[in-house]
């Protein structure tokens, strides 16, 4: 839905009708009483009422849509998702997730991937993402998780979590997972920033049940992060001490332990899984030692892993090229690793060319050829 809020009274008003289904509206611009809006949807093949692409409404005219410019996506009906909004409680704490599933036409890999997002203060939508969207026709399903602390689910939400990172996160995340695995061969693992956090964890902590595990510029240990990150406050914050931006605080023992002990990194030696790890090399945020020294621990311990480095890419490894390139080989990472997985990967290339224009004479190391056959 679409919101006017009143921040002096604090009243709202409702701008749009339910002609948007579940889609999800982003404000790209407003000029007076005209808006243009993004409308998208996770599963981009919607009914002929719903409305997907760019539009331009006009707020003193009932909302009237002036102009339309429908997303090439809808007008492929041969590819599609389905998704589902599930509902979580744990331990009192409610939250939810989205499942996202192959749909007609698409093979079944019966793989789970659990997906928490980043922040950890942020949210899933149901706006349009194209690495669900690929991997559903590659066959895999997965759950979009928004645990406690995510927006969406009230101040107290958000409250609660700083302090209990690496714990109630962890714990709500595994618990989603664990009500949605029932009827699925394997359960894997991926997620970037915070996310990469509780990948992290999850595979440390519950080391039996995830099968293999794609990090992003995770953070695996906040007390050595802290120093070298343009947030260090995100350190401090999270593990639930103060920081006053006026009066930096100083390296002490009693944080650095609490920082130490909210991280992945105590959970080093009870993982089994591969992982892969994405590195972004010009990441200021979750700097890159973060990723190779965990990589480097795990080679130490006999644990399967593999590096990409990415060396013009930061932190969200948001660049065509690299967004592309990563998740060919997070798809290749699951696939190595179960021997039941028989979709080809020139499948996945022909979806990034076709479908999003991504060039893939700059993806590195794929070597089309050698998955020809």
């Amino acid at each position: 839905v679409l919101v006017k809020l009143n921040t002096e009274t604090g009243s709202k008003e409702y701008l749009l009708d339910q002609r948007y289904g579940t889609s999800c509206l982003d404000v790209l611009d407003q000029i007076g009483s005209r808006l243009l809006l993004f409308v998208s949807d996770l599963n981009p093949i919607l009914s002929e009422n719903t409305k997907q692409g760019i539009v331009f409404v006009d707020l003193s005219d009932g909302c009237a849509i002036k102009e339309f410019w429908k997303s090439r996506l809808s007008d492929n009906p041969e590819i599609s998702c389905k998704y589902t909004i599930k509902s979580y409680s744990r331990e009192g704490s409610e939250y939810n997730g989205i499942l996202i599933e192959p749909g007609e036409g698409c093979s079944d890999l019966k793989t789970l991937i659990i997906f928490p997002h980043g922040g950890p203060h942020s949210m899933y939508t149901t706006a349009f993402r194209y690495d669900t969207y690929i991997l559903a026709q590659l066959g895999y399903t997965t759950l979009l998780v928004n645990y406690t602390g995510s927006l969406g689910l009230g101040p107290e939400s958000i409250s609660l979590l700083p302090g209990n990172v690496g714990d109630m996160d962890v714990k709500d995340v595994h618990h989603a997972a664990m009500e949605t695995a029932p009827g699925f061969e394997h359960v894997v693992v991926m997620g970037g920033s915070h996310g990469g956090f509780l990948t992290g964890h999850l595979i440390g902590q519950y080391p039996d049940f995830y099968k293999a595990a794609a990090m992003r510029n995770p953070v695996i240990d906040m007390s050595s992060m802290v120093g070298v990150s343009d947030i260090p406050d995100w350190c401090y914050c999270e593990s639930g001490l103060d920081y006053n931006v006026y009066h930096l605080p100083t390296p002490d023992p009693t944080a650095i332990t609490a920082m130490l002990d909210k991280s992945p990194i105590r959970y080093i030696d009870q993982v089994k899984c591969p992982v892969l790890m994405l590195i972004g090399a010009k990441d200021l945020r979750v700097p890159p030692s973060q990723g190779l020294r965990y990589v480097r621990y795990l080679k130490s311990r006999g644990v399967a892993c593999s590096l990409r480095m990415y060396p013009e890419d930061c932190h969200p490894l948001s660049s065509v090229a690299c967004s592309g390139d990563s998740l060919v080989h997070t798809h290749l990472w699951f696939k190595k690793h179960f021997e039941s997985f028989v979709r080809n990967i020139l499948v996945l290339l022909e979806i990034l060319s076709k479908d999003f224009n991504f060039p893939l004479d700059n993806f590195t190391d794929i070597h089309i050829f050698k998955f020809k056959n």
